[in-house]
């Protein structure tokens, strides 16, 4: 979790104004649709309204980019090129972050612009306004349904969200200090202050402290799990193993971005395969239900057949005009009523039966081909879907990416001026060291089929959930015991689709005995002499 209240953000935003006042602003991009950039010679500002993790903050690295030049990113472009950063405020102790610009035109008037950032969860939003707040462009506009506090639209006057009268966190004394604590009513009665503030002060004193403190940047762990990033001088409610301290915001959002991927290059990448994967899926499981009802309907073509033999042997008994045929059927041991179509003659009618009845074969033989071969896909998808969600970081979902390219599920625009060049990118996969044995497995179905096929010798241990996507698991080992093939299994049960707490079922053999078939996907394979062991998946392994 990372900790932004009211105060933090004041602490921020000092650190902001040393780093950007009296500074141009030379480029504008925008990185996703819930995010911009604006870039001060090479110092690149970035804007996140994403309602996980709305901040501001000055990246050390490159975001991907969106080629967008229209609606919010080409009025700032109009108004904002080439003017200077003249402050950072805050509204109070709000989570709200003014950034004020100015700009000499071409008439040579000076004219002046704002930015307002509002850190609110899933109504953050990044407001642009001129000198005299009056609303140019916004980058998330909700409808009156969506946020009925207030309107915000181009050309309407900007308005502080409508929020419950509060004091100032300065304003607090130690008679109002204690009697906010008395009465546990510090949240609703002091401006800026959050819950875990509040959790982590007993006296006044604390309190002055954390206030008056300069920026104390630091990240407390539990094991390898991030618990907590905060920029005050405050400590986790839950205990922690270590602490990582920072000089400065920037060290550390930016160690906090890489970590817990979310830099917009990952959650852009991300969005793009996961909505190119669920588009693919909704659409072969809308195809799945068709077929088992096209199963349903044409399931009883058998019966024409018996129809067919049965006109065949009551042949003398049909006369042309007859509308139906009621005779014996041998078949069933009972009476049946045929129909027939009265304009035929009983031979044409005959024929008429014996082709729908081979018809409806046909069709249910196509069917359950196509079944087969969609509900193979729909189980590739779902694991392509396992592997996206699961992604660590950004080169495994560039892994995921080149797959699908390749299988055609997704298209790349290609610059013709560019000229194609085959670039040999080495393939990684996962690596778990213990003390006299190895577990590798693979995060996405490139590094499966490179693991099982290129890394993996003969002798090694190979581990699969059953019948649920997941990773190839091999075990490099001099000599496997029982206690091996139950971590390699945990192993394989954690990189599965099944969920935390459940009974897995993990098949195992040698690796001698896996085959891939020939035009398979990626991932797909088959083994024979497997045994079987069954965990409960855990993250604690």
């Amino acid at each position: 979790m990372f900790y932004i209240d009211g105060v933090s953000l004041s602490k921020i935003k000092d650190e902001l104004k040393d780093e950007l006042t009296g500074k141009k602003i030379n480029k504008i991009t925008k990185n996703t649709e819930n995010s911009l950039s604006l870039f001060f010679g090479r110092t690149e500002l970035i804007f996140s309204c994403n309602p996980d993790f709305p901040i501001c903050y000055i990246t050390n690295s490159k975001e991907g980019v969106l080629e967008n030049n229209s609606g919010l990113v080409a009025n700032m472009k109009k108004h904002l090129l080439n003017a200077v950063t003249t402050d950072i405020e805050q509204l109070g102790y709000d989570r709200i972050l003014i950034f004020k610009f100015s700009k000499i035109n071409e008439l040579g008037e000076v004219k002046n612009y704002k930015i307002y950032f509002e850190i609110m969860g899933k109504y953050s939003n990044f407001i642009f306004t001129d000198g005299d707040n009056k609303i140019i462009d916004v980058l998330k506009r909700f409808s009156l349904e969506e946020n009925r506090l207030r309107a915000i639209f181009p050309g309407l006057m900007y308005e502080q969200p409508i929020i419950d009268k509060k004091i100032s966190p300065l304003d607090v004394t130690r008679e109002l200090f204690s009697e906010y604590m008395t009465n546990n009513s510090f949240l609703q009665n002091v401006e800026g202050i959050g819950k875990l503030f509040v959790q982590n002060i007993k006296t006044y004193k604390e309190y002055e402290n954390i206030l008056k403190d300069q920026i104390k940047p630091c990240i407390y762990y539990k094991g390898k799990r991030i618990l907590l990033a905060t920029v005050l001088n405050i400590e986790p409610t839950s205990s922690y193993t270590n602490v990582v301290n920072f000089n400065n915001f920037r060290e550390l959002v930016n160690y906090y971005i890489e970590n817990e991927n979310l830099s917009a290059s990952f959650d852009t990448l991300k969005n793009i395969l996961d909505a190119g994967i669920q588009k693919k899926i909704k659409k072969n499981e809308k195809i799945i239900k068709v077929l088992e009802k096209e199963k349903v309907e044409k399931s009883d073509y058998s019966k024409y057949q018996q129809y067919g033999d049965i006109v065949a042997a009551s042949m003398y008994s049909i006369k042309k005009g007859m509308s139906f045929l009621v005779t014996y059927d041998f078949y069933n041991d009972c009476m049946v009523k045929i129909q027939l179509d009265p304009q035929l003659t009983p031979q044409q009618n005959l024929e008429n039966i014996y082709k729908k009845y081979n018809k409806l074969k046909r069709g249910m033989e196509a069917n359950s081909r196509r079944y087969l071969e969609i509900s193979e896909e729909l189980e590739y998808l779902n694991g392509i879907k396992h592997f996206i969600d699961n992604s660590e970081d950004l080169e495994n979902l560039k892994g995921i990416y080149e797959e699908l390219l390749s299988q055609g599920y997704l298209t790349k625009k290609r610059d013709k001026k560019q000229k194609s060049k085959k670039k040999v990118k080495e393939i990684g996969y996962g690596i778990i060291e213990k003390d006299n044995y190895t577990i590798l497995y693979g995060r996405n179905n490139i590094e499966n089929d490179n693991l099982t096929f290129k890394i993996a010798d003969k002798n090694d241990l190979w581990l699969h959930s059953k019948n649920i996507p997941g990773s190839h698991v091999v075990i490099k080992a001099s000599e496997i015991t029982d206690d091996i093939i139950k971590e390699g299994a945990l192993v394989a049960a954690l990189y599965s689709k099944a969920n935390v707490g459940d009974k897995v079922s993990v098949d195992y053999t040698l690796k001698r005995y896996i085959n891939k078939p020939k035009g398979a996907k990626p991932g797909f394979v088959t083994y024979v002499n497997e045994k079987n062991i069954t965990v409960i998946k855990s993250e604690d392994i």
